[in-house]
C-alpha cells in the first residue's frame, strides 16, 4: 500500500503564542515604567529636602548658632522666660579683654529666625550697639533654647510639617 505524502510541517509560532508574548512584554514594560516613575518622584522629593530653601535655611541657622556658641563665654548668657530668645557673649579671636566685646542674640519674629550681632559696652556685659541683624530662616513655627552647664541646645520646627525639625547642640568653650 502506498502511503500518502504528509504535508511538511510549517515551523513558526501560532497567533495565540505571539499575542501571549506581546501581553507579557507589555506587562513587564508597564511595571518597569511604574518603578521608574516612582523612583523619579522620590528623587525629586529627596532633592528638594536636601537643596530646597528650608534645607539651606537649616544649615545657615546651625552654622551661625554653632559658630557663636563655640566662641561664647561660660560666665553669662541671657535666656528669656519663653526660652525663644538667647543672647550669648563672646570675644574677638585675638582679644585679651577681661569681658567679651561682642554679643549675638538669636530670636524668632514673625515666623522668621534672626541673629543680631553687636558690641558690648567696654568693660561691661551690657549690649551697646547692634551692628548687624541677619535673617537666618523663614516659615518657622517655633524656636526654643535650653542651656545646661556648658551645653546650649536649639530646637527649631518649621510651619511646613513635611520639613524635618532642626535640633542643634553646641558647647560654650570660653571662660
Amino acid at each position: 500500500m502506498k502511503r500518502k505524502p504528509q504535508p511538511a510541517r510549517v515551523k513558526g509560532f501560532t497567533m495565540i503564542e505571539v499575542v501571549v508574548v506581546i501581553a507579557m512584554v507589555g506587562i513587564m514594560t508597564l511595571g518597569a515604567g511604574i518603578l521608574l516613575a516612582d523612583g523619579q518622584k522620590s528623587w525629586g522629593r529627596l532633592f528638594g529636602r536636601v537643596y530646597g530653601d528650608s534645607a539651606i535655611d537649616s544649615f545657615a541657622v546651625q552654622k551661625a548658632f554653632d559658630t557663636v556658641c563655640r566662641k561664647a563665654s561660660l560666665r553669662k548668657y541671657v535666656l528669656n522666660e519663653a526660652a525663644d530668645s538667647l543672647e550669648l557673649y563672646y570675644w574677638d579671636l585675638s582679644s585679651t579683654a577681661s569681658t567679651p566685646e561682642n554679643y549675638a542674640c538669636f530670636y524668632l519674629s514673625n515666623e522668621e529666625v534672626f541673629v543680631e550681632y553687636g558690641t558690648t559696652q567696654t568693660g561691661t556685659w551690657q549690649p551697646d550697639t547692634a551692628v548687624m541683624t541677619v535673617k537666618l530662616a523663614g516659615d518657622v513655627e517655633s524656636l526654643t533654647f535650653t542651656v545646661q552647664g556648658t551645653s546650649v541646645q536649639m530646637f527649631l520646627s518649621y510651619a511646613d510639617e513635611t520639613m524635618m525639625p532642626v535640633v542643634c547642640s553646641s558647647v560654650r568653650h570660653n571662660d
